[in-house]
């Protein structure tokens, strides 16, 4: 199985692996990949030797063709402008028959459905859940966290079902102790996350309190992110750049010392300041390239970042990237940095 090393990706690879498991009592081999790019050679051919009957690629907007010696298929959701058909992987997307991007539920909520459809007593919504609250769509798929109210209550309290509150509650945590993972350790975290769901599958709270072998591990990771996290954080409003008029804020954040902290600082910004759309900065993402993640809060702010994005595209080619309306990544030539942040405000009314 291959699968996206964030949230909606381990989410995904470890609701299928349960469903798996319950077919044939074995558990598929994982390839945690940070983005189509990690579907390499090198990959390929690592899963080349394993010789798989199935491949499965969960999360991941890889053309068909790159695996078509390979019987298995291709579950996404992200709007993808490669071919879908070819070779022997069937692609699967509901953006095929679906182009309004707001009602496009994560991978990791289409999982689960197939999930308790072949196994109704499966008690996992709350698995689905992490990797839907990853996705910013919370309130599209507020029926699964209507059953994680009735399964784990414990979770949710009595809190209102949208993106905001359940970031805020103690499924907020949950939803960064996954994130955690890859971004001390890469894959090998990401796939710490993925067996630590599993093992706590009917037990949410020993993933939390890292009651398990991975939990444990996991547990010590997300106590490292959140110290660098916080450290950060604490430089937001003396480095910071407040554009007031636009209610934009620019953060260049200094050299990563963990993998995706960026992405994980963008949304902690964000939900400190809910008001303003957040663009976090790294300068030190590889040979005069940047990261740039940018996040805004959907209930307080009304444009789309994706669109926002297309149009910018046109103008600076080095620009790369997308996401959804409210959350993108984006890699440009460190160069064109300040070509795109006078297009993106010239963008916000």
């Amino acid at each position: 199985m291959i699968h996206h090393d964030d949230a909606d990706g381990n989410c995904s690879a470890a609701l299928f692996s349960i469903l798996i498991y319950n077919l044939i009592q074995d558990y598929p081999i994982l390839f945690p990949v940070g983005g189509v790019e990690g579907v390499n050679r090198k990959l390929l051919s690592k899963i080349r030797k394993a010789g798989p009957d199935l491949v499965f690629v969960l999360d991941v907007s890889v053309e068909p063709e790159k695996l078509e010696s390979f019987y298995g298929f291709i579950l996404d959701h992200h709007m993808f402008p490669g071919k879908e058909r070819g070779g022997r992987m069937i692609y699967l997307n509901p953006f095929t028959f679906e182009k309004n991007d707001e009602k496009i539920p994560p991978t990791s909520c289409m999982v689960y459905r197939i999930l308790k459809d072949i196994f109704p007593r499966e008690k996992v919504a709350w698995i689905a859940g992490i990797g839907i609250t990853e996705d910013h769509r919370v309130e599209l798929c507020r029926d699964v966290f209507e059953v994680i109210k009735k399964e784990n209550p414990e979770l949710l309290k009595s809190i209102k079902i949208d993106q905001e509150s359940v970031e805020r509650s103690l499924f907020g945590e949950l939803w960064d102790m996954i994130r955690a993972g890859r971004m001390v350790k890469g894959s090998e975290g990401a796939r710490t996350a993925v067996l630590a769901l599993i093992e706590c599958k009917d037990r949410p709270d020993k993933l939390v309190n890292g009651l398990t072998q991975h939990s444990s591990a996991l547990r010590k990771f997300y106590e490292k992110v959140i110290y660098e996290t916080q450290n950060c954080l604490a430089e937001v409003e003396r480095k910071g750049r407040f554009i007031k008029e636009k209610k934009v804020i620019f953060f260049e954040q200094e050299k990563e010392k963990l993998r995706g902290l960026t992405s994980f600082l963008s949304d902690k910004i964000r939900q400190k300041y809910p008001e303003w759309i957040v663009c976090v900065i790294n300068k030190e993402y590889g040979y005069k390239k940047s990261k740039i993640s940018i996040r805004l809060e959907q209930k307080k702010r009304s444009e789309d970042l994706v669109s926002m994005l297309e149009k910018i595209k046109g103008s600076i080619p080095s620009l790369k990237g997308g996401g959804h309306k409210s959350a993108v990544g984006v890699i440009i030539d460190s160069e064109d940095i300040p070509e795109f942040e006078k297009r993106f405000l010239s963008l916000i009314k």
